[in-house]
């Protein structure tokens, strides 16, 4: 019985830390990090302020659970359908497919992740890059060196061109117009991509 107390507990305090990041999310993509309101966010999410602080004692520490939160999300989602390709070319198309599918479904947790990158505060910069280091990986490892060693791409710094790769990715991802539909389609960035790297492509 006590432990079945202690699971329902478990299963109530996910609960609310999920409807507080979830009221977060809406209010960081409308306000940004410094306007956000943790009383406006608490009384969406159903809770008084003094429970969304048990929960983050700072509004510095809600951010944080953002941003980690959305990046395990994010860099899931994209390396599941990554994953499942063999080949190189497709996984680099996969990646942009999958990657501006995941934006277009969360455009406010989208919103709020790019206003933090163009944002003046450098440790949510910093805590942004560490927690989508999984993305980087993913590029230069499974990505640009699976292709070179078999031949399909030109002999290229993987690290290099994966930094890249992210940068057109972020960069083209914060551009989306009022229903949250990106400006450039996931085809016309991955064919732009591929032509330079596939063997034969032009430098």
């Amino acid at each position: 019985m006590a432990r079945h107390k202690q699971t329902q507990r478990e299963a109530i305090r996910n609960e609310t830390r999920q409807k507080l990041l979830g009221a977060t999310v809406k209010e960081l993509a409308e306000q940004g990090f410094d306007k956000a309101n943790v009383n406006h966010i608490a009384e969406q999410a159903g809770f008084s302020i003094g429970t969304l602080y048990n929960y983050f004692p700072t509004k510095r520490e809600l951010m944080y659970a953002f941003i980690q939160e959305t990046a395990q999300l994010h860099v899931s989602y994209i390396q599941d359908r990554v994953m499942v390709d063999a080949l190189p070319q497709r996984r680099l198309e996969t990646f942009f497919d999958a990657g501006f599918t995941f934006i277009e479904e969360n455009i406010s947790r989208a919103k709020a992740i790019f206003n933090t990158l163009n944002g003046p505060d450098e440790e949510f910069k910093l805590r942004l890059f560490e927690a989508y280091q999984p993305l980087f990986q993913l590029l230069s490892e499974d990505v640009i060196n699976r292709g070179i060693q078999q031949s399909v791409f030109r002999p290229v710094n993987t690290v290099e061109t994966a930094n890249l790769i992210m940068l057109i990715y972020l960069g083209v991802g914060s551009q989306f117009n009022r229903e949250g539909k990106l400006w450039v389609t996931a085809s016309m960035v991955s064919s732009f991509v591929l032509n330079s790297l596939l063997n034969g492509g032009k430098d």
